[in-house]
């Protein structure tokens, strides 16, 4: 809503121009004839002669309204506006009419009232341009009206000109500033845009304090002022200062972040030294534990004599019958034992087996484990199996490598049976790099939550470092990088979001965005915002990419109407 307020001396100009534009609408009037536009001009001067010394009396104010506002703008509301106005500024007890205006993409009504009152004062006209600045912006708060946001929705196409070329200027200005730190940096910028700053000193002495600006382009020189008020000299100079505090804070936020990390990475690290330990101690146990078996058994086969053996022979065969039937299963706990099918069992006939003729030990007719984890052993890895150093194997599962050594061990009358032992275990880290940064899970995870990370140290084609903070979408496709942090507000539609939000979604991703619905008392939320295929933004607290479940109907039986009662029968 803005109002325009002008004062002069003929009714007949102000009420035709109001009253015979076409489509015009007369809302309201108090105190006229509202025939037609000659009554109403003559109910007008009849009222001025109480005061004819005074030539300045015919008010006319315009108030045009916002293009988001013309849906609840309808007449009643129009009427309701223009008397709250005119009761704010003073304009009361004298003669007055409302018409409102459709020739235009927004709303708009003109007010022509009389100054000289019923009882023959004037209405006050003392900073009446100051006021309705003021009750301009009381009106739309008071009836949540859209408040403009400056120059934004100018038609650029419409101005020619100085006027052309001072916003041309604005717009460089506008967008420049927030990344500048000081003025110099902010002139040589403009430079590069073809238009020169001048530093107006004090006095015209180059040596004297700054107290201007100006900006040339094509020869057309205008204040800093001039541009916008939000640029002038002082105000420049506290959004510099701004911009200054904001890079330090976010310099600092950056260190204490970094910090973080790497207090973290510190941490992780002595968990994993702590893992690596402990698990180095068992693997150092079952070795021992191994070896002494080994040991025992080798001891045992080695000091066996033929006597031994045939005393024991039927013991022997029966207790293998038994252990090959225990080991029958299929599947055994994780790192502790696999074995190979056992050779059939031939019926004893009496005669002792032949020894051989070192009688160092005992041989018996089996099959060699020649498959681990469904992997086919070479003849090479089968002889390095049963050597004393075992056989050595690395696979990898998921994003973790596993090394293992696995030996057999041969009991008497039973299948070899093979033990498995872990010697490591590594983490393949598979995240994404960025400009020869890998980043961390913690990065991940917060990329992942919709935020932004700083890197530092990052590192071009040719060499250089620099450091940014880098905004990726969720499954890590795409990246970019901003020297500023990217977590500006801005509007897009009914949405107040951040820069990075808007830049993802522009960018046809869905994105876990900060989310503000337009309104002063709307709260901020976390949910997905994406732009749909008709060029328009959309949130939702579901994402947007996964199948929807099937929507489940739930039928109501029908209830049959009852028979109306005719009475009892006669």
């Amino acid at each position: 809503m803005i109002g325009k307020i002008v004062t002069g001396k003929s009714f007949k100009g102000a009420v035709e121009y109001a009253m015979n534009k076409p489509g015009a609408r007369l809302l309201a009037c108090d105190g006229v004839d509202a025939t037609d536009a000659r009554s109403v001009t003559r109910s007008f001067n009849f009222q001025r002669k109480a005061r004819p010394e005074k030539e300045y009396v015919v008010g006319h104010v315009s108030l045009s309204f916002h293009k988001d506002d013309t849906p609840k703008l309808t007449d009643e509301t129009m009427i309701r506006l223009a008397e709250e106005y005119m009761r704010r500024m003073g304009i009361a007890d004298t003669q007055y009419i409302v018409v409102r205006h459709t020739d235009t993409e927004h709303s708009h009504l003109h007010i022509v009232y009389n100054r000289v009152r019923y009882d023959a004062k004037l209405v006050r006209s003392h900073n009446e341009r100051i006021r309705n600045v003021a009750v301009c912006k009381a009106v739309k708060q008071q009836y949540g009206l859209t408040f403009s946001e400056g120059k934004k929705n100018v038609k650029t196409e419409r101005l020619h000109g100085p006027d052309k070329v001072k916003y041309v200027v604005y717009e460089a200005v506008r967008a420049i500033l927030p990344e500048c730190l000081s003025l110099p940096e902010l002139a040589e910028r403009l430079r590069d845009k073809g238009i020169a700053t001048t530093f107006v000193h004090r006095g015209g002495d180059s040596e004297k304090e700054v107290q201007g600006l100006t900006f040339t382009m094509n020869g057309i020189t205008f204040k800093a002022s001039q541009v916008d008020r939000k640029f002038s000299y002082g105000n420049l100079c506290k959004s510099i200062e701004a911009n200054r505090m904001e890079a330090e804070a976010a310099v600092r936020q950056a260190e204490k972040q970094r910090r973080g990390e790497q207090s973290d990475e510190r941490k992780r690290q002595r968990r994993r030294e702590a893992a690596r330990l402990r698990r180095e101690e068992r693997d150092r146990q079952k070795e021992i534990a191994f070896q002494k078996m080994w040991r025992e058994f080798i001891g045992e086969e080695i000091g066996r004599g033929p006597d031994a053996v045939a005393r024991q022979d039927g013991r022997i065969r029966r207790a293998g019958e038994e252990r090959a039937g225990s080991y029958a299963a299929n599947e055994c706990p994780e790192g502790t034992v696999f074995r190979s099918p056992a050779a059939p069992q031939k019926k004893s006939n009496g005669i002792r087996p032949a020894m051989p003729a070192n009688g160092s030990a005992i041989e018996r007719s089996r099959e060699r484990i020649d498959e681990i984890r469904g992997r086919r052993l070479s003849p090479q890895e089968q002889a390095q199996l049963y050597s004393p150093q075992g056989l050595m194997l690395t696979y990898r599962k998921g994003n973790i490598e596993y090394t293992r050594l696995y030996r057999p061990i041969r009991p008497e009358g039973g299948p070899d049976i093979l033990t498995e032992h872990t010697v490591s275990e590594r983490r393949i880290d598979t995240n994404p790099v960025v400009y020869g940064i890998r980043l961390s899970d913690e990065q991940l995870r917060k990329i992942g939550e919709g935020e932004y990370i700083r890197l530092e140290n990052m590192k071009r084609e040719d060499g250089t470092l620099f450091s940014g903070y880098v905004v990726m979408d969720d499954r890590f496709r795409a990246s970019w990088i901003s020297r500023q942090p990217p977590d500006r507000i801005v509007k897009e539609d009914k949405f107040y979001i951040r820069e990075m939000d808007k830049l993802l979604a522009d960018h046809g991703y869905v994105v876990r965005a900060k989310v503000r619905f337009w309104g002063p008392t709307q709260p901020e939320s976390r949910q997905y915002f994406w732009k749909d295929k008709y060029g328009l933004y959309d949130c939702s607290y579901d994402d947007p990419r996964l199948p929807k479940p099937p929507r489940q109907e739930i039928r109501v039986p029908s209830v049959p109407p009852l028979k109306k009662s005719k009475g009892p029968k006669l």
